[in-house]
């Protein structure tokens, strides 16, 4: 044990900067294993090569030649497309992924911002930054029960907004890869990707939550947009390479849907010049759909049962197929 050494290098901002207690509790519950912090360049080149586990989210290949050692990466996020460079992928490095910790609250994010959408809260929130009482247009307000709420992708997190939304009373369809495979509960029809442009046409809501893969980034733009229901809304919890950016944006502008609810973005932090932050029909989430006030204890939770498996020579929990990308 005490030849392991894990270097954890997360370098993200605000509430997804890697707290310092965090790593305080690693090394208290494994005082046999060595662990260094690494959030800077700097840092990467003197703790990676003799590194034998990283916990971070991206990498890079001249970071990954400079770890000769490594057999393990667990991501602290479910989507590892900053990983998944040609020479990691062919690596017999085993990767590893946070899925499962992300479910409930991205779901309850999905719905708070529906029902934003459908009782037009966000517009009283700006007219009330204007000092401004109208009711005198409420055509737009419809009760979330009854609609039809579209899901892209029926990973753990598909899942959990499919599960929450039945809940509340409305019909869920979804699309997945393998459309074959068993329907999960809360789910009335799953529909295969060659028929998206169907599906769109079925909702009143669509939610991308699919991972970002070689099929799926840039899947939504101006065409699907164009096949959605033109008072639908559309909700991306997932990537925003997903959309093609300018397109949604321009479609957006036309009115050709009802709104969107952005939390990720294809850059971020998203540019202050994007005309997204001024459509009066977009509301805007700064990537924190999954974030929950113990995010990091669970997470490092699930890290450390997995560390406890790779000292034993166990298999590990959440490894991602490095070929499908999830």
């Amino acid at each position: 044990m005490a030849s392991v050494k894990v270097v954890t290098s997360i370098a993200s901002e605000g509430v997804w900067r890697f707290p310092p207690v965090e790593l305080e509790r690693l090394a208290r519950r494994f005082p046999g294993v060595r662990f260094a912090d690494a959030p800077l360049p700097a840092d990467r080149a003197r703790e990676f090569p003799d590194a034998d586990v990283l916990f971070l989210s991206r990498l890079s290949p001249a970071e990954l030649s400079a770890a000769p050692r490594v057999r393990w990466i667990q991501s602290p996020a479910a989507g590892v497309g900053g990983l998944l460079f040609p020479e990691l992928r062919s690596s017999p490095i085993v990767l590893t992924n946070a899925r499962g910790v992300h479910g409930q609250p991205i779901a309850e994010h999905v719905i708070g911002l529906v029902v934003v959408l459908f009782r037009q809260i966000h517009v009283a929130i700006r007219r009330q930054a204007r000092h401004e009482w109208v009711k005198d247009d409420l055509s737009a307000f419809k009760p979330v029960s009854g609609m039809t709420l579209g899901v892209i992708g029926l990973g753990a997190v598909g899942k959990a907004v499919a599960a929450l939304a039945a809940s509340v009373g409305m019909t869920v369809v979804a699309v997945r890869r393998r459309a074959e495979a068993p329907v999960p509960p809360g789910v009335a029809r799953v529909y295969p990707p060659s028929q998206l442009h169907r599906f769109l046409g079925e909702c009143d809501v669509v939610v991308v939550a699919a991972p970002l893969t070689a099929e799926t980034r840039g899947l939504i733009g101006r065409d699907e947009l164009r096949a959605m229901r033109r008072d639908g809304v559309l909700v991306n919890v997932s990537r925003g390479k997903l959309l093609r950016e300018a397109e949604v944006a321009e479609e957006l502008a036309l009115g050709t849907i009802a709104g969107a609810a952005l939390d990720v973005f294809e850059h971020e932090p998203l540019d202050p010049g994007s005309p997204l932050w001024d459509l009066p029909n977009v509301v805007i989430t700064p990537h924190t759909s999954a974030f929950r006030r113990d995010y990091w204890q669970v997470t490092v939770d699930l890290f450390a049962d997995n560390l406890e498996r790779f000292l034993r020579g166990e298999p590990l929990l959440n490894v991602v197929d490095k070929e499908a990308g999830y």
